[in-house]
């Protein structure tokens, strides 16, 4: 019998270094400015489980030195030959291992309980979690106020698991301890640091 033919490989971005430059520093800015949406400067093509946001955020972020964690809804043979080939990233199966955890925003986020939260002297070397979503709104959603937001800002995640913002919520308590968040859509990308707080 023969086997199937591997299914091909989805392109990363046309111009490597122009295209991961400007998805840096939308992602920076998204950062900078906890809750705001930012429309995608590039949308690569996504393989199966991932979508043009998580595809372009993983393809600046991740490289030899940042294992990688796909959960339940966004680990596909495409996704891990996707990241393998165009990042040079590890992919690990444990999340306590992984520098970026990937997960739909709707999905079972039991598993970032086994994400590192850094230390109180080395902050830095906590998760970041980016989470895949079909669309993000400032007109719904919990209110944010902190570093990066004038007043307050909103943000809602479509659709959302029903723990999302108590886990966010929660994220901020061991400050300077925690995970940072990015939110990915085929079109757009917020972020919550873990200095963003939920307003009650």
């Amino acid at each position: 019998m023969t086997e199937a033919a591997p299914a091909p490989l989805a392109p990363g971005f046309d111009d490597g270094v122009m295209d991961a430059t400007r998805c840096f520093r939308t992602i920076l800015t998204a950062m900078a400015r906890p809750a705001g949406i930012l429309d995608l400067p590039v949308r690569p093509p996504a393989p199966a489980g991932l979508n043009a946001g998580v595809a372009a955020v993983l393809l600046t972020l991740a490289d030899a030195d940042t294992p990688v964690w796909l959960g339940p809804g966004v680990e596909t043979p495409e996704a891990r030959d996707h990241l393998r080939f165009h990042a040079g990233c590890p992919l690990v199966d444990d999340p306590a291992r992984a520098v970026f955890a990937v997960l739909p925003a709707d999905g079972d986020l039991a598993p970032l309980d086994a994400l590192s939260l850094g230390t109180a002297e080395y902050p830095d070397r906590s998760a970041t979690v980016i989470l895949k979503a079909d669309g993000l709104s400032d007109t719904a959603g919990p209110w944010f106020s902190g570093p990066g937001i004038l007043v307050r800002r909103r943000l809602a995640v479509i659709p959302a698991a029903a723990d999302l913002w108590p886990r966010i919520r929660a994220n901020g308590r061991d400050f300077p301890r925690g995970l940072d968040w990015i939110f990915a859509t085929p079109e757009s990308v917020a972020a919550l640091p873990r200095t963003a707080k939920v307003e009650d």
